[in-house]
Formats: C-alpha cells, sequence, structure tokens
C-alpha cells in the first residue's frame, strides 16, 4: 500500500506526515489549519457543508462561524489562494465549501530494502540458508508493531459501550415538519437525568427505568437526546449532573424528572430547563410509574411543540426500560436474568435485541452471535430498517471480536446502508467506528481513517461525548498499528481520563490496557507499571469478563517488565488455570507463554519448553502476532537449551513455514531472531550475522524500541560472548539510550564495558542493572569484578 501525498501547482500535502511543503520547503500550519486543507482536498470531489467540516476538524459541529472562517482564510493564504480569488478553495454560499483545484495523487513509496546496520559480507554464491526466512512485504502504513491487533479487537467493546446507545430501540417515524419545527425549536441537545425516586429501594430500578422511557420518547418523536449512557456516566462521576453535562456536552435543554409513591399510585413530575432560567413543568398522576411517566414524556413533547408516537405496548415499554436500566446501572447479570425471565410470548425483536446486547457486554461473544444470527433472520429491512442496523452493528461488534473483520465489515456496510438516510447519527456514529476497526484490522489504515473522520462528525450531530472518546481510543490503536506508540500513548491517556470522568469502567480499563501495550513498546516498563497499578486496583469494576482478563495479562506483564516477579507469576498463573472463557481462548495461551518466558531466564528450562509447547498449540487457534512469535522463540531457545537440537530444528521449520502466512513483522523479527540464534550455535557466524542484520533492519524501520531491543540484545551478548566487541558496541549503541529505564538494555551494557575493561563505567551500569533487577537476579559472574578491568585514567 502506498501513502497518499497529494501535489497540486507548487505544493505538496502529505497527510500522513501532516506536512504541506512549497517548493519543497516545509510550511508551517496549525493542527486545524491543516486539517481543514486536508478534508477539503480528500472531499474534493463535492462540496462540504459547514457542520461537516466542523465536526471533521474540532469534534463538533457546534463551532463558532468566526473560529471557521479564520482557519479557511489561513488555509487559502498558505497555498496562496484568497477569497475573492478562490482558485483552490470556493465558498459555497448558505452551505460551505469545495475544493476546485486540479490534484495529482502521487505514491511515495518506501524502499522495500532493509536497512543493514553494521557491515556484513555478502553470502556466498549458491549458498543455501537452512530455514529460509519468508520474505517481510514492507510498506508504509502497513502493520509494524507487535501487540495492536488484540488492541483494536478490543476496541470494539469501547465502539459499543455497555449502553449500547440505548436510544431508537424501534424504528424513529420519518420526521414530518411538526418535528423538524420542534427540533428548530430545541436548536441543539436534550438530556434527560435520572429520576429522583422518594419511595423503597425496591423500586430503585425506576431511577434509571424512567429517565430511559423519557428519553426514549423522545427520541422516537423525533428530537435529538443525548445517549443514556453518557447521562448516567456523568451523574455517577459527579454529584452536580446537570452541571457536568452542560460543561461536557453541548446540551441545550435538560429533563429532570421525580417519581413519588402517593395513596392512589404514582406522581410523576418532568421539569424542563433551558437557557436563560427557562423553566417549565408538567405533572401526571397514575397508577402505574411508568405509565405515568410515558404520559408525563407525551405532555412535554407537546410544550416543546412535538408529536408522541403512538406505538408499542406500555407494559412492553416498561419491562424493556427495567433491563435497560440494570444495564445502564452496569448490573448486567441481574439484567440477563431479568431478560430471560420473559414468557417465550413476550420475546419481542427488542427484548432479543437486548438478550444478545447482554450476552456480548458479558464477554459471551459466541452466543452474542447466535443471538444476532437469529434475530437478523426474523427483521426484514421493510419492517423496521432501525432494529435490523442496530442488530447488524452488534453482530458485526462480536465478529471483530471473534476475529473476524472481514465478515463484520460486511456488517457494518449493511448498518450503514440502512441507518444513513434515517436520521440516527448516533447509530451511524457507531457503525463507521466499527467499520474503521475492521478496516483498520485489515490492514487498510487510510480506509480506517476515513471512516473514523465520518464517524467523529455522526457522533459529533448526535452530541454522543462518550462514545467520541472511545474514538480516541481506537484511533489510538491505529497510530500505534502505523509504529507511532508516542502519538497512540498520548491519545489512551486522554481517552482513559475522559472516560474516567464519565465513570466508564470498562472503555476506561480498554485506554488503560492499550496505555500499557503502548509504554512496553517504548520500553517505559516503570510508566507501564504505574499505568498497571491503577489499573489492577479497579480490576473487580469491570464488568465484561473478556476485558477484565486482559486486564490482568497485561497488568502482569508490566510487573515482569519492572522485575515484580512474584505479583506476576501469581496473576499469570491463576489465568492460565482459569479455564478458557467459551468466546475467548486467547488470555489462557498469552499467560503459559509469558510463564514459559519467566521459567526459561529462572533456568527452569523443561517447565519452560512445556508451558511454550501448549502456547504455541493454543496460538495455532488464536494467533496474536508477536505473541505467538514469542511462544515460538521461547519453545526454540528451551529446546536447544536442553539439548534437544532435533526437536527445535523441527519447531523452527514449523515456526518459519507458519510465519510465511503472516504478513506481521514481529513474527518476521522473532522468526529471524530464532534462525539467527540457531545458525550462531551451529558456528554458522555468517548466516547468524545476516539474520541478525535483516531482524534489526525490520525493527528499526518499524520504530518499536522495544522489537529493537529485542534483536540487539541477543545479538550483542553474542558477539561479546564470542569477543567481537568492536561489532559488539555498534548493535549495543543501538539501545544504550534505554539502559536506564530497562533491566535487559542495562545488562548488555553491563556486560560490554566488562569486556571492554572499563572499570568505572561497568561499575556505573551495574549499579542501573542493581536499580533495574527487582526480584530478577543478577548475574554473579557479571557483579564480580575480574582480575584486569581498569579504572579510568585521571589527568593530574
Amino acid at each position: 500500500m502506498s501513502k497518499c501525498v497529494y501535489r497540486f501547482d507548487r505544493y505538496t500535502v502529505d497527510p500522513a506526515a501532516r506536512e504541506l511543503r512549497r517548493d519543497g520547503e516545509l510550511v508551517v500550519l496549525s493542527p486545524k489549519v491543516f486539517d481543514c486543507l486536508t478534508w477539503l482536498i480528500e472531499h474534493r470531489d463535492r462540496a462540504v457543508g459547514r457542520d461537516e467540516l466542523a465536526a471533521a476538524v474540532w469534534g463538533k459541529a457546534d463551532v463558532a462561524d468566526t473560529q471557521l472562517v479564520q482557519a479557511l482564510l489561513k488555509a487559502r493564504r498558505a497555498i496562496g489562494d484568497s477569497g475573492e480569488e478562490q482558485q483552490r478553495i470556493r465558498t459555497v454560499p448558505r452551505f460551505g465549501y469545495r475544493w476546485v483545484a486540479p490534484v495529482e495523487l502521487a505514491a511515495d513509496d518506501e524502499a522495500a530494502s532493509v536497512a543493514t546496520p553494521v557491515s556484513m559480507p555478502p553470502p556466498a554464491t549458491g549458498q543455501t540458508a537452512p530455514h529460509a526466512a519468508p520474505a517481510v512485504r514492507t510498506r508504509p502504513h502497513r502493520r509494524t508493531d507487535w501487540r495492536w491487533p488484540a488492541a483494536l479487537a478490543a476496541a470494539a467493546v469501547l465502539a459499543f459501550g455497555a449502553g449500547w446507545s440505548l436510544l431508537g430501540e424501534r424504528a424513529a417515524p420519518p420526521r414530518d415538519a411538526a418535528a423538524s419545527a420542534a427540533q428548530e425549536q430545541t436548536r441543539t441537545l436534550i438530556a434527560v437525568l435520572p429520576a429522583e425516586v422518594a419511595t423503597d429501594p425496591d423500586w430503585g430500578w425506576l431511577r434509571l427505568g424512567v429517565m430511559e422511557l423519557i428519553a426514549d420518547r423522545m427520541h422516537d418523536a423525533g428530537l435529538p437526546v443525548v445517549p443514556s449512557d453518557n447521562v448516567v456516566a456523568l451523574a455517577h462521576a459527579a454529584p452536580d449532573a446537570e452541571a457536568r453535562l452542560r460543561e461536557a456536552t453541548d446540551v441545550r435543554w435538560v429533563v429532570t424528572p421525580s417519581a413519588q409513591r402517593t395513596v392512589g399510585g404514582w406522581r410523576v413530575r418532568l421539569a424542563l430547563q433551558g437557557p436563560d432560567h427557562d423553566r417549565r413543568e408538567v405533572e401526571v398522576h397514575g397508577g402505574d410509574a411508568t405509565a405515568a411517566a410515558r404520559e408525563a414524556a407525551d405532555q412535554l413533547l407537546a410544550v416543546l411543540g412535538a408529536s408522541a408516537v403512538q406505538d408499542g405496548s406500555p407494559a412492553a415499554d416498561a419491562y424493556l426500560a427495567r433491563i435497560r436500566a440494570l444495564m445502564l446501572a452496569g448490573q448486567l447479570e441481574s439484567a440477563r436474568t431479568l431478560a430471560e425471565a420473559a414468557a417465550p410470548a413476550a420475546a419481542t425483536p427488542e427484548l432479543r435485541l437486548l438478550r444478545a446486547q447482554l450476552a456480548f457486554s458479558g464477554g459471551r461473544f459466541e452466543v452474542a452471535r447466535a443471538a444476532f444470527d437469529a434475530l437478523l433472520d426474523t427483521i426484514a429491512e421493510a419492517d423496521d430498517p432501525v432494529l435490523r442496523g442496530r442488530a447488524l452493528n452488534g453482530r458485526g461488534a462480536t465478529l471483530i471480536r471473534l476475529g473476524v473483520p472481514a465478515a463484520a465489515e460486511r456488517d457494518f456496510d449493511a448498518a450503514l446502508r440502512l441507518l444513513g438516510p434515517r436520521g440516527e447519527p448516533a447509530l451511524a456514529g457507531q457503525a463507521y467506528t466499527g467499520r474503521g476497526v475492521t478496516r483498520a484490522l485489515q490492514d487498510r489504515d487510510r480506509d480506517a481513517r476515513d471512516d473514523f473522520a465520518r464517524a467523529r462528525i455522526a457522533l459529533g450531530l448526535a452530541g454522543d461525548t462518550l462514545a467520541l472518546a472511545r474514538l480516541d481510543s481506537n484511533e489510538g490503536a491505529l497510530s500505534a498499528q502505523r509504529g507511532r506508540p508516542a502519538d497512540a500513548v498520548t491519545r489512551f491517556v486522554g481517552a482513559a481520563d475522559r472516560f474516567e470522568r464519565f465513570g466508564a469502567m470498562d472503555e476506561w480499563a480498554g485506554a488503560m490496557i492499550n496505555q500499557i501495550q503502548a509504554q512496553l513498546a517504548l520500553l517505559q516498563p516503570a510508566k507501564a507499571a504505574a499505568t498497571a497499578d491503577r489499573l489492577d486496583a479497579r480490576n473487580e469494576r469491570i464488568a465484561n469478563r473478556s476485558t477484565q482478563r486482559l486486564a490482568a495479562y497485561w497488568s502482569a506483564h508490566a510487573w515482569m517488565s519492572v522485575g515484580r516477579l512474584t505479583e506476576a507469576r501469581t496473576r499469570l498463573a491463576a489465568l492460565a488455570e482459569a479455564g478458557e472463557l467459551a468466546d475467548d481462548t486467547a488470555v489462557p495461551m498469552l499467560a503459559r507463554g509469558a510463564l514459559a518466558r519467566l521459567a526459561l531466564a529462572d533456568g527452569q528450562i523443561q517447565n519452560a519448553a512445556m508451558l511454550s509447547l501448549q502456547a504455541v498449540a493454543a496460538a495455532a487457534a488464536t494467533p496474536r502476532d508477536g505473541l505467538s512469535g514469542d511462544a515460538w522463540l521461547t519453545l526454540i531457545r528451551a529446546q536447544r537449551r536442553q539439548g534437544q537440537s532435533a526437536d527445535a530444528d523441527a519447531a523452527l521449520q514449523r515456526f518459519t513455514q507458519w510465519a510465511g502466512t503472516q504478513d506481521s513483522p514481529a513474527v518476521a523479527i522473532r522468526t529471524r531472531l530464532a534462525q539467527a540464534e540457531t545458525a550462531w550455535s551451529e558456528q554458522r557466524r555468517d548466516e547468524a550475522d545476516r539474520r541478525y542484520a535483516d531482524a534489526l533492519g525490520i525493527a528499526e524501520r518499524g520504530s518499536i524500541p522495544a522489537d529493537v531491543a529485542a534483536v540487539a540484545v541477543s545479538w550483542g551478548e553474542a558477539l561479546i560472548e564470542q569477543g567481537d566487541l568492536e561489532t559488539a558496541s555498534a548493535i549495543a549503541g543501538r539501545v544504550a539510550g534505554f539502559a536506564g529505564s530497562e533491566y535487559d538494555c542495562a545488562l548488555l551494557q553491563a556486560r560490554l564495558y566488562r569486556a571492554l575493561g572499563h572499570l568505572d563505567a561497568w561499575r556505573e551500569a551495574m549499579d542501573q542493572v542493581h536499580r533495574l533487577a527487582g526480584e530478577r537476579p543478577v548475574p554473579s559472574a557479571l557483579s564480580a569484578r575480574p582480575d584486569g578491568l581498569v579504572a579510568a585514567a585521571v589527568t593530574r
């Protein structure tokens, strides 16, 4: 895949590098101005509306005209255009803007050759390696890291939070003139707060049930309503829910419901608070709380100039509202129990959708898939297109978690065809987000980026601030996939902070997991461990079992990186022995692979071979790129240290064959490492050097420090042991900057200084080794000062 660079006249625009150049010279632009320019060029086939451009660049449609005008003014100046000439950016009156200049699309392919870090002799003519490495197809935007497909798959949960945008279970009717007028009257979003319920605890579910019922009635009438999961999260996280809502969203009207038990039944009051102290109230008395709430909502709609949709059964609405209330409260098991308790005759399509969503939210993905399949078989597009679109969104998210992104993409495509013309921006935003994840998983990064941009527009129009935070987390995963873990960390940190403010624990956990992975990739073990401690302290508050187990694994992985081995072993052993969830086989495999690496480091070679063999067998069914490669590499190392050369050769052959089916630099690096270490152990130095150089070249092009260190440590230690200190210095220098923070890099530096005979440098390096070791035993031979080490000369 090539990187797209746009050329016009004397200018080039590189969206990936975020650079505008004139005659090759960089033109400095602010991020917003660059984004405006790029969006117009990328959508030059049509006019772009002001709201669309604002949502794409600022993340919301409600942007002051002056901001947009100033950004376009600066963009025009940067490319030699003006509002008078409009040779490149034309203003479309009463609509927006359009790019009108001719544009050439250039391919800026990177060289495919592997950078050789040190001078190596060419292979002898006719020489054949016993384990030929599969070719690695290089391209600028391919997946260059070692962990991120799992991160993006986990992001499917983030795209579809526990609330599942519960509004709109039924298809909203076509918006007639009255509804359009009502929307114009409100001008912006309405938020419905949790109800104030003055009664005994048995009726506690009314707090969220009444809220959800009222919000649903308003949405069905065609009014824009803040999704309930946003409201619940903010209400849970802050005592002054209304103030936090107004701060975090663009809400204009806030509905505060209350329900009170009376002698004759219930009194439901709705207070509508608008801008400038504009307050209106309705009050209804009735024998049933939900029926009274429904009537009160319909009266409030009349106050707003809208008409209520008279469909559905009040009793069924009340039952669904109770289930949704439990879901919004995070009480998934109680919600599932209540949903399953309904008699078969009462199992409406809406109830069956909730059952499927509950299975997904609980991590039971195969159950969810079967439920979505059965539901979709019974819903025709013509009968209920919105409900079918919701089910397609749900099945698409489930298929991502089951590792079938191509099938998931087809579901999101179908959902968008149904939802696009029906005024459902929240659901369309979900579909765009989900489809973006599937395209990123299939290495179609440009398509993924476009979908995320479309999702940002739709979600901004829907007022779904929480979903926008989920989108930030997904874009962080995509940045990591592109080999930009530093940018990914920034996005994950921001997303985690927003999720924490909303009290969205599952989403927060997903962002924290991804943050740990990025920090480990950047060789920041102390930061990864600190993130893991925060995550682990709240592990029991994570509702999704699959996310909970993934959080436990990555916390243990972070603790391993700082030498907190007792905690790591305890957690990994529990995960390895806990048994596989029916729909999630990856975590036990990952745990056994990590335990195998710990056993190998401790000299428990037989145990390491057994555990890594189990991990390799499981990885065949649940591949995880670099993590599967780690398991293969550990197995081969353990077998060779046991003296089982034939078994190690056979394992290497199988590893090489499997790696040839993968398009993953992480796997390619580990394959070449295994081949290099095998050749070195068999005294085939030239071949080993070529394999090491190949691995290091792939790692350095990917710009993942952890991958570079994996190669440099293995090769550097081999060179030091053989006495080739000049080449060892060149290799160790690749990771010298990490010796102050990462244990293996510190060990390599200490070994090099000891071999070079530099006493002072060796002492300083050993101080770093002991500081970073934690519970890891420092090699005694490295700690003892040998004869012949001399202090650095002192100038008198």
